[in-house]
């Protein structure tokens, strides 16, 4: 029977043939204020009630997004009786199953998808104001199923969530599309931007550690890779959102800021982080093309981040009306299906042609 073991009376104990072999783990335990008996090889974690932890297959989704797949599978779990002494409660330890069986998911929709590697990249072309030539790509992730049937990132996102899969979903996405872009070919010079989800880094050291191993070993320079901050709508923590971004950027990656003007918490986050490219809200843009209110908020943006040395590009662009409304307000870069839609293969050419430059504020 399952059982997501939500009460307050019970403690999960994460099993190790040896913690050594775990040292990112043990930093975050100690961190997270997790009881650590090296004597029995164990992490010892409170789930339910008020813990972070919804239960073990939240704790079992968050280390599958920091640990490769072969340490991952030899740790074990058991679950403990609050009130007893862990030296008495070592034949739960003796008959402790590997986190996997208990979290179930191997049953999931969204496991074999990541398991087997079906997790796609589909490139959406960006282009530079005026000429249309490609600035770069953004990675956007698709699953298929074992029968081929396509999977919508929305389904996905929607999957990690339900399943607390979501550490491990973001973090695979983002090791497939530095990659597959590594094994594409594209434009000399362009960039790739490839998102993630701050919510599921809790610390870049180790969180990051597998994404850094696959951005160098797909031979993309790191000054072309921008790692696009997605989902600002439900960052609690801004101090921690400025430590992912400024590791990223030790790294050698740049970074960005997405759906900006969404929001007073994207039009603050603009001052605070400074990133390299700010991608204006599709919402704002479509209702520039009728709305004074709304240029004006576009200029405002498009002015401040390129003051402060950043590009700005318009995403969502769908009609000429807002093509020609964004590029008279000085818009750096265009995204959007009147340009290209998103495919397995790069498009190297706009689908439309350039227009004739226009003078600014005419």
């Amino acid at each position: 029977m399952h059982c997501d073991c939500r009460t307050d009376d019970r403690r999960l104990a994460v099993l190790a043939e040896t913690l050594e072999g775990y040292p990112e783990i043990l930093t975050f335990a100690e961190q997270e204020r997790w009881t650590v008996r090296r004597d029995f090889e164990a992490l010892i974690l409170d789930v339910g009630g008020e813990s972070r932890w919804t239960g073990v297959a939240d704790v079992a989704g968050f280390l599958r997004g920091v640990l490769d797949d072969g340490r991952f599978a030899s740790l074990r779990g058991a679950w403990l009786d609050r009130h007893e002494p862990l030296e008495r409660q070592v034949v739960k330890l003796i008959h402790a199953r590997t986190l996997a069986e208990m979290s179930e998911v191997d049953s999931s929709r969204l496991m074999p998808l990541l398991r087997d590697g079906r997790i796609e990249t589909w490139f959406q072309p960006i282009f530079w104001a005026g000429t249309l030539e490609p600035w770069g790509y953004e990675c956007l992730m698709r699953g298929r199923t074992a029968a081929g049937e396509l999977v919508g990132a929305a389904t996905l996102l929607e999957w990690a969530r339900q399943e607390h899969m979501a550490f491990m979903l973001d973090r695979t996405a983002r090791e497939a599309h530095l990659r597959n872009a590594g094994a594409a070919t594209l434009p000399a010079g362009v960039h790739i931007l490839v998102n993630f989800l701050p919510t599921a880094i809790y610390r870049p050291d180790f969180c990051l550690a597998t994404t850094m191993r696959a951005a160098r070993e797909s031979g993309l320079d790191a000054d072309r890779v921008v790692f696009e901050v997605v989902e600002t709508e439900r960052l609690t923590d801004r101090a921690h959102l400025k430590h992912i971004l400024s590791y990223y950027r030790e790294q050698g990656f740049k970074v960005a800021l997405d759906d900006v003007g969404s929001g007073w918490s994207g039009l603050s986050l603009l001052g605070d982080l400074n990133p390299d490219l700010v991608k204006i809200d599709r919402e704002l843009v479509a209702r520039s093309v009728d709305s004074p209110l709304h240029r004006e908020i576009c200029a405002a943006l498009v002015k401040l981040a390129q003051d402060a040395g950043e590009l700005v590009l318009a995403e969502g662009v769908e009609t000429d009306e807002e093509w020609r409304t964004l590029e008279e307000l000085g818009v750096n870069l265009f995204q959007g299906y009147l340009f290209g839609r998103p495919s397995p293969e790069p498009a190297t050419t706009s689908a439309v042609a350039p227009r004739p430059l226009v003078a600014r504020g005419g």
